[in-house]
């Protein structure tokens, strides 16, 4: 009986033990979990400590702006600062040529990369992979390399201070678009080309009717590549692009000055003003990136 009992007790004790190993366990991974935000909200403020200042810098008068010790919180509120982007700077048109060349941009260059990447995956020719080695290596030239020779080529066709320089190229395809295109061409059965060839199609109606509709995930992902590729793209319109009239978003910020006053405040809200565009269009397609850059297997 004494032994029984001795036994129970010691079940008991080790039963206690765990709840207790157990409580412990539960209380240090919650207090792990705390660090943990604790560690990601101070990351956080400090990444957005830029952005902060550029929303309430964007809401400042010149006073404020330039006040000792900063003033945080704007008061009076200056939403006059945006309002004067667009009267006085000629923001809008800057706003205007910048998403005419980036539509521009997404609708050539994400047809031309899609064509020039069924070619590569679809079809078998001398060359082919070196072909596709050598678009590749187009991706590691810094376009400041080949600047020079381009001018000179663009000036002598009198494309100079036209938007000519900023498009022509849009038609012949980009190279990471030609990958990610290429790579998702690979992983399409290639039974879907041959039912279609019995039936008569060629190889552009296959490629237009039966390929091209089922990669809408990489074709959102390639257009919101390009669309902000070519919207914050400030050395190509720097070199080829010369009169107000012609200038982008991020020229009209690179420009952007007053003779008679400070404009710092009307400079941050312009800034602002270029951020939206790329920040929404992040938000809209974020989703689309993933899952496009998934499906474009990269191997």
């Amino acid at each position: 009986m004494a032994t029984l009992d001795h036994s129970q007790i010691s079940s008991t004790q080790k039963a206690s033990v765990a709840v207790d190993q157990r409580g412990r366990g539960h209380f240090y991974q919650h207090l792990s979990m705390i660090w943990t935000y604790v560690i990601l909200i101070v990351l956080s403020l400090i990444v957005l400590f830029p952005f902060i200042w550029l929303v309430t810098s964007s809401l400042k008068s010149e006073f404020q702006y330039y006040a000792i010790p900063i003033q945080w919180i704007p008061n009076p509120v200056q939403i006059s600062n945006f309002v004067e982007v667009f009267t006085q700077y000629s923001f809008a048109h800057y706003v205007f040529n910048s998403i005419w060349l980036a539509a521009f941009a997404v609708v050539a260059s994400t047809f031309s990369s899609a064509l020039v990447a069924y070619g590569f995956a679809r079809f078998r020719f001398p060359g082919r992979n070196v072909l596709f080695i050598l678009v590749l290596a187009t991706m590691m030239l810094p376009n400041q390399i080949m600047t020079i020779a381009l001018y000179n080529i663009y000036k002598s066709l009198g494309w100079i201070d036209t938007f000519l320089p900023l498009m022509v190229p849009r038609l012949f395809g980009d190279a990471f678009s030609i990958f990610l295109f290429r790579q998702f061409f690979l992983s399409l059965p290639r039974e879907i080309d041959e039912a279609a060839r019995i039936d008569g199609c060629g190889s552009f109606r296959i490629f237009w009717n039966m390929v091209l509709p089922q990669c809408k995930p990489v074709m959102i992902v390639v257009a919101i590549f390009l669309f902000l590729g070519s919207w914050r793209d400030a050395w190509s319109p720097l070199i080829y692009l010369s009169s107000d009239a012609n200038r982008t978003v991020p020229l009209g910020l690179l420009f952007f000055s007053n003779p008679f006053k400070s404009v710092d405040p009307q400079l941050m809200a312009a800034t602002l003003i270029a951020l939206v565009v790329p920040v929404v269009l992040y938000a809209i397609g974020q989703r689309y990136i993933d899952s496009g850059v998934a499906l474009a297997d990269l191997k």
